[in-house]
């Protein structure tokens, strides 16, 4: 903590330092149902975001990571909502806006993180409840509203989001999660083998969410049964995940893999990836993690027979396990 005397104000001020991390998620199952109101399964990832806030005695707002820098003042927050690549963090700033301007306080912005926000890990989340859980703290708020505040803020920027990876990045591990207030969100006490392929593109969240939903316009009757079914493999995978029966997960992830095909979000990559794992000893199940058309392949078992695809390429894979720890202040 250090003493300041700020000339313009004539006031002492005392800057403070504040940090926090958030980890990243993958979802296991449930995936576009989930913002149909069907449950869905989502886990925190050991690859984390740290968000480090160092206070400053005017209004001036400084942001910079490994992808880049900006700087404005407080009330200019408007022109950098949509400000690639911090749209999150600043629309978490200008949440903040009016009780910041009251303190006049600006403050410095720091943020590393231990994955690229390319891989699709849920990068967004977790970069969203660092950066909340920091400005919380600097405004002497308590740190109860942190899902809340962060689930809106991603839905503002995205204009879509169920919420499940604020879940799991507050949270930390494997979580049954459902949207309708009141939320569900339940915790299942146990770690999983995972192996996790990237397919090398990505594809943004809200544009495979409208292709789906262009779809479920159409064949609302069809669709809508699929989601039935999702809600029906979530609900039992969370029985196999709690008894640790690997094999049974494995066969529910296959089965909405199928679906996720149906609903129009698989690729050629994808699938020759999937049917790589499938086709591989110790793997019990695979399936598109996310929205799909892109972003990473997941798998349940063990991952060192994984090699080359069938074009003999190797397959990217991203070393991962589950986080049983959510946000973490210090």
């Amino acid at each position: 903590m250090v003493i300041v005397f700020n000339l313009f104000m004539g006031t002492y001020m005392v800057l403070k330092s504040f940090s926090a991390s958030a980890p990243g998620t993958l979802m296991l199952l449930g995936e576009h149902a989930v913002l149909n109101n069907k449950p869905a399964i989502v886990l925190a990832i050991d690859k984390r975001i740290t968000v480090t806030l160092h206070s400053r005695v005017d209004q001036k707002i400084l942001i910079s990571s490994h992808l880049g820098q900006i700087e404005f003042e407080l009330n200019e927050i408007e022109n950098f909502s949509n400000q690639n690549p911090f749209q999150f963090v600043c629309a978490a700033i200008q949440y903040f806006k009016e009780e910041l301007k009251i303190r006049n306080q600006g403050f410095e912005l720091i943020i590393d993180s231990e994955f690229s926000p390319n891989y699709g890990l849920g990068s967004s989340a977790a970069v969203t409840v660092a950066t909340v859980a920091v400005l919380l703290q600097l405004l002497s708020k308590s740190t109860e509203t942190l899902f809340e505040i962060s689930r809106k803020i991603i839905r503002a920027v995205q204009g879509v989001g169920s919420g499940a990876d604020v879940a799991a990045s507050v949270y930390g591990g494997v979580i049954v999660y459902q949207q309708q207030p009141p939320y569900m969100i339940k915790k299942l006490d146990s770690a999983l083998p995972l192996v996790v392929i990237y397919s090398g593109s990505k594809t943004p969240t809200p544009v495979v969410v409208k292709k789906v939903a262009a779809l479920q316009n159409k064949y609302s009757e069809v669709i809508n049964t699929l989601y039935d079914a999702i809600e029906h493999a979530v609900n039992q995978a969370s029985v196999f995940i709690e008894n640790q029966d690997w094999a049974g997960l494995g066969e529910v992830m296959n089965i909405q893999q199928g679906i996720m095909n149906a609903l129009g979000v698989g690729t050629p990559v994808l699938n020759q990836l999937i049917d790589r794992l499938n086709s591989t000893p110790g793997i019990y199940g695979a399936k598109i993690s996310g929205s799909g058309l892109g972003d990473c392949v997941i798998a349940i078992g063990a991952n060192e027979h994984v090699g080359a695809d069938r074009s003999n390429r190797p397959i990217k894979k991203i070393p991962l396990s589950v986080s049983l720890q959510g946000v973490c202040y210090g």
